[in-house]
Parts: structure tokens; sequence; C-alpha cells
């Protein structure tokens, strides 16, 4: 069976550091995935490791993080045909809230193991994608 690739941006949310993605991976195996668990400090390291991850033939590969750590991983999943999988770690999570995931985190995994890929719509502005919104200066309080 081809392999899982969970990314992890250890910055997102409240932080993420060794002890928590060892937790992670507790869940996923429970979870009957097999995953490579990644954590990775900014965005180039999390797109070089989606590529990577496509490059060695993963069956499914998934951000764990906020919405730029989803875009990040989502700029090299977009048209590569392997399905994508979220894990909403991130401090407001609208793309895992609009579609639906679970920001519980044991249902989140248990959703990258026996939920069922849905098609989303991607926009792109100035050459980079954007999934469910494109903002210019800062959110309002």
């Amino acid at each position: 069976m081809k392999p899982v690739t969970v990314i992890v941006n250890g910055g997102a949310g409240t932080g993420h550091d060794e002890a928590a993605c060892a937790a992670l991976r507790t869940r996923l195996a429970a979870a009957g995935l097999d995953a490579e668990l990644v954590l990775a400090d900014g965005g180039e390291r999390m797109i070089a490791t989606a590529r990577r991850a496509l490059e060695r033939g993963a069956r499914l590969v998934a951000a764990g993080g906020g919405d730029g750590t989803i875009n990040a991983v989502a700029s090299v999943m977009v048209d590569s045909g392997v399905p994508f999988g979220v894990l909403p770690l991130g401090t407001l999570n609208h793309f895992a809230k609009d579609l639906g995931i679970p920001l519980d985190l044991a249902e989140a995994v248990r959703n990258l193991a026996t939920g069922r890929p849905v098609k989303v719509d991607v926009g792109e502005v100035n050459g980079r994608i954007c999934l469910n919104n494109s903002s210019l200066g800062l959110y309002p309080d």
C-alpha cells in the first residue's frame, strides 16, 4: 500500500512539538493509517515535503495546521490526482469549517482514514492559489 504523509506546521495555532506529534502518530496508527508525519516550520519546507510525498507515490497527503498551512500544501496538491486531507490545527480553520471537517483532532483523524474525498473549487490570485478566501491587510477584530 502506498504511504500516507501528514505535514504538521509546528507554529500553527498554539504550536505543535515532537510530543504533540508523537500523540498524533498514535492516533493515526489507531485509525489504521501508516503515516509518515513531518513536523515542518515555514511554507517552503511544507511545500517541499508535499512535493517529495508526491514523488514517492503517496496515496494521501494531509496538512495539519491553519488556513495558511492548508493553502501552502494545497498549492502542491492541486491537479495532482492524489487526495489531500486536512487536520484543523490552526487558530481559525475556516477551510476545515467550510468543508465540515471535524475540529476535534480525534474525529479529524478518523475522517482522514474513513472520509470520502470531495472536489473543491480553487481560485488563483496573482499566480497563487486560494482555497476559501483571499484578503488584503489584516482581519478586523
